[in-house]
């Protein structure tokens, strides 16, 4: 497919920071989305030891991209992708290493990503490679639940028990309806969930952060990031993604390289 520039309105700009979440409808071709749900498909399989997947519980590998350089790598050069990253986050955004693949089983409990009640925009972008909708398995979001007084508040519902988040049931509750070509970007610190759906629906995401400006930024971003690691027991910046890397990416990935990540 030929690559257009993409620019972000001046609207999806001020959705994104007011509620935490933009959908960019159709910025893939359908059979492009196929082409990574397949690579996913085998990747996971390799990670299963060859087996069939038995649909009892959600199958998680991050960096999905290192299961699979030649198919995932280009995504990292794509200008369709980072154009809405750079639109949404500022010139100079970094890809920040999370790059999981997914083959999801049931519901998903409401949560929200990355930790922390902060004031620091860092952001997922979610490709769904089969059709979601409302009750199957599309995710939902509580629009401006990423904004830190709104966060807490949340959290304090939890422990006084009016917010259940194994309930879909919550006021102002967004189902984003996606299908294949669709991006889903949204904030990590926004609360989502998903419900219902079909076992294996196939997902993967990747992650990126605003360029940190203040000492505190850089200083959280590179403990999240090391968390991260740690968690999956691997360097998720890897040698071979530098070497490989076009212009656009080498922008994305450099700083942390200097970090030591």
């Amino acid at each position: 497919m030929e690559q257009h520039g993409i620019t972000v309105s001046d609207e999806q700009r001020q959705h994104f920071r007011t509620f935490g979440y933009v959908v960019f409808r159709q910025l893939f071709d359908a059979d492009e989305i196929e082409f990574y749900a397949q690579a996913l498909v085998r990747a996971l399989r390799r990670v299963r030891g060859g087996v069939d997947f038995d649909g009892k519980e959600r199958q998680e590998v991050m960096p999905i991209i290192e299961e699979d350089p030649e198919s995932f790598y280009p995504l990292l050069d794509d200008g369709r992708l980072l154009d809405i990253v750079d639109g949404l986050l500022g010139e100079g955004s970094l890809y920040t290493g999370g790059n999981d693949g997914n083959l999801y089983v049931g519901d998903t409990r409401w949560h929200a990503d990355g930790g922390g009640l902060h004031t620091y925009a860092t952001m997922k972008t979610a490709f769904y490679c089969d059709p979601v909708g409302e009750g199957e398995g599309c995710l939902s979001v509580i629009p401006g639940s990423h904004h830190p007084e709104y966060s807490l508040q949340l959290h304090q519902a939890v422990e006084e028990g009016i917010f259940d988040i194994l309930s879909p049931n919550v006021p102002g509750r967004m189902p984003l309806e996606s299908s294949p070509g669709d991006v889903v970007a949204f904030d990590h610190r926004l609360w989502h969930s998903s419900w219902g759906g079909a076992v294996g629906r196939r997902m993967f995401t990747f992650n990126w952060a605003a360029y940190p400006k203040l000492g505190w930024e850089e200083t959280w971003l590179y403990g999240y990031l090391m968390r991260v690691n740690q968690r999956y027991g691997k360097r998720t910046f890897t040698d071979r993604l530098m070497e490989t890397a076009g212009p656009r990416r080498k922008e994305k990935i450099a700083k942390l390289y200097e970090m030591g990540l």
